[in-house]
């Protein structure tokens, strides 16, 4: 195999390996945005004023969710 084959290999396997991450992440939003609107419905918020902010905070939250510095653990753990 020569040096050009091996880096291929490697880019290959790294992209497989970004793939699954970002396939882990995606679940991990979809079920933070489920738990929150858990809460919602169990405690929900004052008036459309705490909707209107609720709401504004779930965006940003999914906003930091999606961006590729956040990890998978830090999605399932509510450090956004």
């Amino acid at each position: 195999m020569t040096q050009r084959d091996e880096g291929h290999d490697f880019r290959d396997s790294k992209n497989r390996a970004m793939e699954y991450e970002r396939k882990q992440k995606y679940k991990a939003i979809i079920d933070m945005v489920i738990r929150w609107l858990d809460s919602n419905i169990d405690e929900p918020p004052m008036g459309s004023v705490g909707i209107a902010t609720d709401s504004a905070d779930l965006k940003e939250k999914i906003k930091l969710a999606l961006d590729s510095k956040t990890t998978k653990r830090e999605i399932e753990d509510g450090d956004l």
